[in-house]
C-alpha cells in the first residue's frame, strides 16, 4: 500500500493561484496577508502551527495547539476587549516545511468562512496548490455570501 496526498489524487481540491471568490484583496489586504503569510511560515519552520493573522499590517495572532478555529475564536475576543480593531485583517495559512503533505495539509471549509465572518476578517491568503479546500462551492459561496476573499498565493 502507498500513502499518497489528497491532492495527488484529487488536484481539484487544492487552491488555486489568485482570487477564488468574487471580493478582490484590497490593497491593506495584501499588507495584511504579507504579513499573516510571513508569520505562518516563521511559525511553521518551528513546527508550532499552519496559521497567523494580521489586521493593519500587525500580526496579531499564531497558531498553536487550540488549531485555526481556536485562533480565530482570539481574534473575536481581542475586538470584544477592544485590543485590535474592530474589523478587518487577513487569515493566512500554508504548510509547515516539514509537514508531510499526504497527512495534514492546510484546509479551508465552510466552517473557516464563518468563523473569520464572526471574527470580522476581511478574508484569508492561503498557499496555492498546497492547501485544500473542503466543500468547494459551499466555502466560496460561504465567503461570496459574506463578503469575504479567499487568495491563492504561490510561494
Amino acid at each position: 500500500m502507498r500513502l499518497v496526498s489528497p491532492i495527488e489524487i484529487a488536484p481539484d481540491l487544492a487552491l488555486g493561484e489568485g482570487v477564488a471568490t468574487r471580493r478582490k484583496p484590497t490593497p491593506q489586504d495584501m499588507k495584511d496577508a504579507e504579513a499573516a503569510l510571513a508569520a505562518a511560515r516563521a511559525i511553521g519552520a518551528l513546527d508550532i502551527g499552519q496559521a497567523a493573522v494580521a489586521v493593519e499590517g500587525r500580526v496579531v495572532a499564531l497558531e498553536a495547539a487550540e488549531g485555526t478555529d481556536g485562533m480565530i475564536a482570539r481574534i473575536a475576543e481581542l475586538r470584544e476587549k477592544r485590543r485590535i480593531p474592530k474589523a478587518g485583517g487577513v487569515l493566512a495559512k500554508c504548510m509547515k516545511p516539514r509537514q508531510d503533505p499526504r497527512l495534514d495539509l492546510p484546509t479551508i471549509g465552510p466552517a473557516t468562512a464563518r468563523n473569520i465572518k464572526a471574527a470580522g476578517l476581511a478574508g484569508i491568503a492561503a498557499e496555492a496548490g498546497r492547501t485544500l479546500v473542503a466543500g468547494r462551492a459551499e466555502t466560496t459561496g460561504a465567503l461570496d455570501a459574506a463578503g469575504l476573499f479567499l487568495l491563492g498565493v504561490k510561494t
